[in-house]
């Protein structure tokens, strides 16, 4: 209880344990700030071997092994007062930060909320020191055989402060938290070595020695061709590896910027690099990659944040600038954007057919014809010679199997899709058009037919009656550290669609049935997909049982160019007036506008 003097508040200095605590909720923010904490302090020390061993994500075991310089008997004790560091010592030191760690705040603040062992041996020590920490308290220090570096071990975390760890997320999202931080820190220090163990099972083992490239394709997309971006301009070097579009995904979960080593979050420097690739991403879709930027330290503020992920550049355009040029001129140098020369209006043409009552081929701007270029006789034979328009049929019964999904070909009898709908046509081989008594319905046949996917997959996954087709062969699918960690959390869930999927070893899994209606699809690159998609929608808080049927109906519609015969079009328009949400796709996006006579008078000067 606050001591009063006249009934007003006492000021006195607050304990050296209850500082720790709070330092602590800002420090260790979730079992990965510990991870990312102990790992800077090894690099810190010079360790070119780390091993990362995780249990229960964390709560239960975080141990960190080094083999750095190790701390002495004389130091270890003072390495867990608050703002006790060897990184910093004056005020100017400040300013040119190049090490990890300088705030002196992270081993008491670990301490002061977990049971907390380390171990430690100078290399020119004989033997080693252990002190162990409960709560911010000592408990223990003494001799001990230990080889040459550091461990520490960090149980139990949040054990005395029970509303943090109320707070924490599920096992399996803490454990995509911790894999991204290994991850990070395996790609900003490429040249060290790695190994990281997340219950008992060895998630990564990266060898010393390894090039950026190496690193960076074997923890993102194993297999997968990724380009190399390097340069220098001015005082900002970039040097990184990028991946192709087609391995672009819907969120950053596989896009790792970093500062002078720094793994740092910038929304800034994510849309440069994403402005690299110009137009070849579609909207909503973003790079995967690691960049690493080198800037000068004194135009670098890192004291923004005790969790360090923030930081301020003096010259953000500049280093912007940077990594948008050599990210588009890297993908230049390989090919993936062309050169294009804009060409003069003189080397357009149009090819015009030959015709005893029009005139030679001529140059035309196309999509532009002007009323001189022919007259009123020739622009009539264009028109008696266009091939004849087909007269409206009449739709036909399509019989649809209810358990996949899939439109089946009939010659069953024809019939009307109803009294007052009827195909009049299409447009791109994307927008279906249909007539509904005075409206025009412009529906797109990938969201339609997505949302059909989705209701039906969702009921079935809730019937506990999904229906997966079996592979002549299993396919064995090498996934990226973070796609294994959302297999694990979401592996339930998928088998309730379909999916027949058995861990294979490592970061190995096998495809063995996949469901009905991706039958049709190459079972590896849907399994990423969906994990991908999986990682954006639960990012935005989407419930996993629909993020999982939401992403299996969107890679299972058809998509924009696939040609679909009358009796498809109307089966899919049929199966979405059906539905219980026909105006939408699971994403939101509309599956039809309609245009009424009255809004094309309008467009016509009819109004």
């Amino acid at each position: 209880m606050i001591k009063q003097r006249d009934n007003r508040p006492w000021i006195r200095p607050l304990p050296e344990r209850l500082i720790n605590k709070i330092a602590a909720g800002e420090v260790v923010e979730r079992p990965a700030s510990v991870v990312k904490e102990l790992v800077e302090n090894a690099l810190d020390a010079g360790a070119d071997r780390i091993e990362i061993i995780i249990e229960k994500s964390g709560t239960r075991l975080i141990k960190i092994v080094d083999n750095g310089w190790g701390i002495g008997e004389d130091q270890i004790e003072i390495a867990f007062s608050r703002h006790a560091t060897s990184k910093i010592s004056e005020f100017d030191d400040l300013d040119r930060i190049e090490s990890y760690g300088f705030r002196g705040e992270a081993l008491p603040s670990i301490a002061s909320v977990s049971r907390m062992r380390m171990v430690s041996r100078p290399r020119e020590a004989d033997s080693g020191i252990e002190i162990v920490f409960e709560g911010g308290v000592l408990q223990s220090k003494k001799l001990i055989a230990a080889p040459p570096g550091t461990t520490v071990e960090v149980e139990n975390l949040f054990f005395n402060t029970p509303a943090r760890r109320k707070f924490l997320k599920a096992e399996t999202t803490e454990a995509r938290h911790i894999t991204r931080v290994a991850m990070a820190m395996a790609m900003a220090r490429y040249q060290v070595g790695f190994s990281y163990q997340m219950n008992d099972r060895q998630v990564f083992a990266l060898p010393n020695g390894l090039g950026l490239g190496e690193r960076v394709s074997g923890l993102l997309a194993p297999g997968k061709k990724f380009v190399a971006v390097s340069g220098e301009i001015g005082s900002v070097k970039v040097l990184g590896y990028v991946g192709l579009p087609e391995l672009a995904q819907s969120n950053r979960n596989s896009q790792f910027i970093f500062i002078n080593g720094r793994y740092i979050q910038s929304p800034t420097l994510s849309h440069a690099l994403a402005s690299g690739y110009g137009e070849l991403l579609p909207r909503g879709n973003y790079p995967i990659g690691a960049v690493l930027l080198q800037v000068d330290p004194s135009e670098l503020d890192v004291n923004v944040h005790p969790a360090k992920t923030e930081v301020r550049l003096s010259r953000e355009r500049d280093v912007y600038d940077v990594v948008h040029r050599q990210v588009k001129e890297a993908l230049h140098r390989e090919g993936v954007i062309p050169t294009f020369q804009v060409p003069t209006k003189s080397s357009f043409s149009v090819s015009v057919p030959d015709s005893p009552s029009l005139p030679a081929r001529q140059n035309v701007i196309p999509g532009v014809l002007s009323r001189s270029s022919f007259s009123t006789e020739q622009l009539g034979a264009i028109y008696r010679n266009a091939p004849a328009v087909p007269a409206s049929r009449e739709a036909q019964v399509v019989r649809v199997d209810t358990s996949t999904g899939e439109i089946l070909d009939d010659t069953a009898p024809a019939a009307t899709a109803g009294p007052s709908l009827r195909l009049i046509g299409r447009f791109d081989d994307l927008y279906l058009l249909f007539q509904c008594d005075a409206d025009l319905l412009l529906i797109d046949q990938h969201t339609a037919h997505e949302r059909v996917l989705y209701e039906e997959t969702l009921a079935r996954m809730e019937a506990q009656n999904g229906v997966g087709q079996n592979l002549l062969l299993p396919v064995n699918v090498e996934l990226g550290a973070e796609q294994m960690a959302l297999f694990a959390e979401s592996r339930d869930i998928l088998t309730q669609t379909g999916f027949a999927i058995e861990p294979f070893g490592g970061a190995t899994v096998r495809i063995e049935a996949v469901p009905a209606i991706l039958s049709k699809k190459s079972p590896e690159p849907s399994l990423r997909a969906i994990l991908d998609d999986l990682a954006s929608l639960r990012k935005s808080g989407c419930d996993l049982k629909k993020a999982v049927a939401q992403s299996v109906a969107c890679r299972s519609a058809v998509m924009a160019g696939d040609k679909l015969t009358d009796r498809e079009a109307i089966a899919v328009v049929e199966r979405l007036l059906a539905c219980d949400n026909r105006y939408s796709c699971p994403h939101g996006r509309p599956t039809f506008i309609k245009l009424s006579r009255r809004d094309l008078d309008k467009q016509f000067g009819r109004g």
